[in-house]
């Protein structure tokens, strides 16, 4: 009963410092420790209850990190408690617990194989849960073990080399090391035994020099924050109620705040660009007679135009389709879109073969876009990331291959952030990421903030706090460079995969 206790004790621990290491907690450090607890558990359990202890310890940081997705659920599709928090269950089952719980089972058999096995091979299975939860089921990579460090920018350099992946695996690196040095002093262990144990804690703490060292060396090419040349943004954050936009009434009232915030950025000099985040029309465009004709005139007083978010409805031979895009009016006139490719499951589209999801209870009932689209403007090549969309790197990293010069992020984090729980903080961790792998800057437009703007190396400037209405604005330098991460994706974290699956099948047959 006693070691089960301890067991339990240091899964919450463990749990407890993963969490804290990222928004809204934001204590980064703890993150190189997060792991050293659940390492303690796998090297005495056996594999349920490894398996136990990875889901649990998978379950608990979520709760800690995200406890705004039940409120998110029952505000967005007007739930019920007992509704929204088996919602928010299944989430961290299929994208958290699960994953956490194999990786669990497969890490407490790489610490039998010796040190070494153990320092290498830990942190490839953890990239590989990462790529995993990223990627299959819709994905979601929110808050992985790398974007805790997003304001420690001499580390977060290396992500243009591995993208976040990268980081994670020097994280849970020197979290094996730290493990494998502790169990050696627990053990009492001496002489050549403890060199040997602590020899993989020193090539782990070489290993964050090495990454710290590149870091600096990027960064002392980076011009000042904002650069001195480059193009005028205006992103206007409305924060108007979010009754206001599905009512007639109401969507008169969102676009003409955004217009008038607007139009106090044509006092001045002349902005390159205006940008209104996703849903600053719930007006359709083209059924709309006042609502283009009001938005060319605006983009007809700038250089490259006006960028807005509404819904897009296509008429055709199966009937109306309609899609959550992004807008782009020339100073001619001209209106070119995107449509948001990488639709939020439930709440935008029902992913299920039947219609029993909560979007049955809501509004949603869009089409994903076929694919990413970099708009050409007289200030350089766009590419826009509706909302969520920014978490994904490969989206990020597609329209940088396709042209982006500058990558927009149009988002509506309030009926995630409503209740103040950090969401919206978080989401600008996460795209802090983006801008570093691609060497873009990002511009983000947020309904209610954080709207602001981030620049090649990771550094974010010229922010609108959440909850107020006003403008931000700052200035950018179109792109064309590519970065490795750019050229090759998410090999580092591939080449994880093959490591990890590699050593778990030469350890075959050995003792469980």
């Amino acid at each position: 009963m006693r070691s089960r206790l301890v067991d339990a004790a240091l899964v919450v621990t463990g749990a407890a410092l993963y969490a804290a290491a990222f928004p809204p907690y934001g204590h980064g450090l703890t993150a190189w420790v997060a792991l050293v607890p659940l390492l303690g558990v796998l090297d005495r359990v056996r594999p349920r209850g490894a398996l136990v202890a990875g889901a649990a310890y998978g379950t608990l940081f979520f709760v800690a990190l995200v406890p705004w997705v039940v409120s998110a659920a029952a505000a967005y599709f007007g739930a019920r408690l007992p509704t929204a928090l088996a919602f928010s269950v299944t989430i961290c089952l299929l994208f958290v617990s699960g994953w956490v719980g194999l990786f669990a089972v497969a890490a407490r058999r790489l610490l039998r194989r010796g040190p070494w096995t153990a320092l290498i091979g830990i942190p490839a299975l953890w990239v590989a849960y990462e790529l995993a939860r990223s990627t299959l089921l819709t994905g979601l990579p929110w808050e992985l073990l790398g974007h805790s460090q997003w304001q420690r920018l001499a580390l977060i350099q290396v992500a243009d080399v591995g993208g976040v992946y990268a980081l994670s695996f020097v994280i849970a690196a020197l979290n094996v090391g730290l493990y494998l040095a502790v169990r050696a002093v627990l053990a009492r262990r001496g002489g050549r035994d403890a060199l040997h144990a602590a020899a993989p804690l020193a090539l782990a703490c070489g290993l964050v020099v090495l990454v710290a060292a590149y870091g600096a060396r990027c960064l002392a090419g980076a011009p000042v924050v904002p650069p001195p040349d480059g193009r005028t943004l205006v992103l206007a954050q409305g924060n108007v109620p979010e009754s206001w936009r599905w009512n007639r009434q109401g969507a008169e009232r969102n676009l003409l705040t955004y217009v008038n915030l607007s139009r106090g950025a044509l006092t001045g000099d002349t902005p390159d660009l205006i940008v209104w985040p996703e849903y600053a029309l719930t007006l359709y465009p083209e059924r709309d007679a006042t609502a283009l004709p009001a938005l060319r005139d605006l983009a007809a007083h700038t250089v490259g135009g006006i960028v807005f978010g509404a819904p897009r409805v296509r008429e055709d031979a199966g009937g109306s389709r309609y899609f959550n895009s992004a807008y782009h009016v020339a100073p001619s006139g001209d209106v070119a879109f995107y449509d948001k490719i990488h639709l939020v499951p439930f709440a935008e589209y029902d992913p299920l073969p039947f219609d029993a999801s909560l979007a049955a209870a809501s509004d949603g009932a869009f089409s994903a876009g076929g694919t990413s689209t970099v708009i050409d403007t007289p200030i350089g090549r766009l590419g826009m990331l509706i909302c969520y969309e920014i978490i994904f790197p490969e989206l990020s990293r597609q329209l940088t291959l396709g042209g982006a010069e500058i990558l927009l992020n149009l988002s509506n984090d309030g009926w995630v952030d409503h209740a103040g729980l950090g969401a919206g903080l978080q989401h600008l961790s996460i795209s802090v990421f983006r801008a570093v792998e691609n060497r873009r800057y990002v511009a983000r437009a947020a309904a209610s903030g954080i709207s602001g703007f981030i620049d090649p190396w990771g550094r974010p400037f010229g922010e609108l706090a959440a909850g107020r209405s006003g403008r931000a604005i700052g200035r950018v330098v179109p792109r064309r460079d590519l970065t490795l991460y750019t050229r090759v994706g998410d090999a580092f974290a591939l080449a994880c995969v093959a490591l990890g699956l590699g050593l778990l099948v030469a350890s075959r047959g050995e003792p469980a």
